[in-house]
């Protein structure tokens, strides 16, 4: 009789301490589900990541031999420093270039992994939590989402971790400028910039009979940065057989222009990006608006 006892209070013991353990599991779940992943949260991923994939990515290179500046840890090459550059090996340069290119397509790939990661993770403690809320939790479900709920803490803490790191420097097997052995060279080393997607701003971009007056921002810059330069595309979306496949391009350093000469009453699309630059590596996202003339009053 004893062993029976004894027995039975373990089985009830056990059964005490996985009941604990099923509460404890449900109420991290609902924490996270009701801070980090919650509807305000998962945008917030969803914006970083589109953000990331709409940016352009740039090649910079930095003199290493000189003292930092006040303004700036390194010295970065421009292309008007012309006697550095014309001893640059072009080969290896364009092999940086590819480098480069290759970095950020590794990048996105992951930030994308990653929050598909967080939202399958979400989904599946959201059904977790119905699941309880039913009494159709086992140990072995409950022990499966444990481990959900550690990856998806992972996720997104790797997301997060990739969205604030420096992409930093490359890992260059040769140096940009050869050694000849003759005289000394400059030491150069080349890292990754990111510039954020330029975007229409719809609410004070707007239109006459026969005038477009477009404005964009930077996303996420509160200031215009200036010598900025950016692309503008004009396209007739109904256009008669003596306008077919003709638009117009055009140059400007400030973040509005206005576009002349259109006809009243037609439908026109407007294209807008940065100019692109010779040490670009990549960059997909152009922001496009369709705006229509005014017909003409009578």
């Amino acid at each position: 009789m004893d062993e029976v006892k004894l027995a039975r209070t373990k089985s009830v013991e056990c059964g005490a301490q996985e009941v604990k353990t099923q509460m404890d599991l449900f109420n991290q779940i609902l924490q996270l589900l009701d801070t980090k992943l919650n509807d305000n949260s998962i945008m917030v991923f969803q914006e970083e990541l589109r953000l990331m994939q709409r940016s352009s990515y740039y090649l910079e290179i930095q003199r290493d031999d000189l003292l930092p500046t006040a303004d700036q840890q390194q010295h970065t090459l421009h292309l008007t420093d012309s006697t550095v550059w014309s001893l640059i090996d072009q080969q290896r340069l364009q092999r940086a270039m590819t480098l480069a290119n290759t970095q950020v397509r590794l990048l996105l790939a992951l930030l994308g992994m990653l929050y598909q990661g967080i939202i399958r993770g979400c989904r599946e403690l959201e059904a977790f939590i119905n699941r309880y809320d039913q009494g159709l939790v086992d140990s072995d479900t409950a022990a499966s989402m444990q481990q959900m709920l550690q990856q998806t803490h992972q996720y997104m803490n790797d997301f997060e971790s990739r969205m604030t790191r420096n992409l930093g420097p490359l890992d260059l097997q040769n140096q940009l400028i050869p050694n000849t052995g003759n005289l000394p060279i400059p030491q150069l080393s080349a890292s990754l910039a990111i510039k954020m997607p330029v975007i229409f701003d719809r609410f004070k971009s707007c239109t006459t009979s026969n005038t477009v007056h477009l404005c964009w921002e930077v996303a996420g810059q509160q200031s215009k940065e200036p010598n900025q330069q950016f692309e503008i595309h004009v396209k007739s979306l109904h256009p008669t057989i003596a306008e077919h496949d003709q638009f117009t391009k055009s140059t400007c350093q400030s973040y509005n222009i206005q576009v002349n000469n259109l006809i009243p009453d037609r439908y026109y699309q407007f294209s807008v990006k940065r100019v692109d630059a010779v040490n670009l590596v990549y960059a997909l996202w152009i922001d496009t608006i369709i705006l229509k003339t005014l017909d003409i009053p009578m």
